[in-house]
């Protein structure tokens, strides 16, 4: 059975991106986006988006016949997979724009966003060895809501915390 809560993980995570991206189309000045303008977006648009698609897979996984044990596996690895991705973006990219605004970058909410995403990463790969196996739907819903989490806790600092530079906003 997929769990009801999968739908509604999808349908915030489309308002997130939405809103994000009045956001930006308000506060945008005339020009191209600033280096912290797109990595914030990235984020935003990583978490919210993987959130979305990744809430689908359940489900177009059951549509395919693909059985129960096996959807949870698969789910659980692409979400490992993207998650992976997304830490080795986030770390590379989060050092450069540590120099570039300084004065925005805070390391103790990066490491900690960081180590999120590694628990991910461990929830998801304790799935697929069979160690939770029996809470797979349960797991693979924490991951998502980590998602929406730092979706979420990155939309804040977009409103809330722009750089003194006018050049980095």
């Amino acid at each position: 059975m997929i769990p009801d809560i999968l739908q509604t993980i999808a349908e915030i995570s489309i308002g997130l991106a939405g809103f994000s991206g009045l956001i930006v189309a308000f506060r945008k000045s005339s020009g191209p986006l600033t280096d912290v303008q797109k990595f914030r977006l990235r984020i935003l648009f990583a978490n919210a988006f993987g959130a979305m698609f990744l809430s689908l897979l359940p489900d177009l996984l059951m549509s395919f016949g693909v059985p129960g044990s096996r959807i949870w596996f698969d789910s659980s690895a692409s979400l490992l997979g993207c998650s992976l991705i997304f830490i080795a973006w986030f770390v590379i990219a989060g050092h450069r724009i540590a120099k570039i605004a300084p004065e925005i970058f805070n390391w103790i909410i990066f490491y900690s966003m960081t180590v999120g995403h590694i628990i991910v990463v461990m929830l998801q790969g304790a799935v697929m060895i069979g160690f939770i196996q029996g809470r797979a739907p349960g797991a693979f819903t924490v991951g998502l809501i980590w998602y929406l989490v730092h979706a979420t806790f990155q939309f804040v600092r977009m409103l809330f915390i722009l750089p003194r530079n006018p050049d980095h906003v």
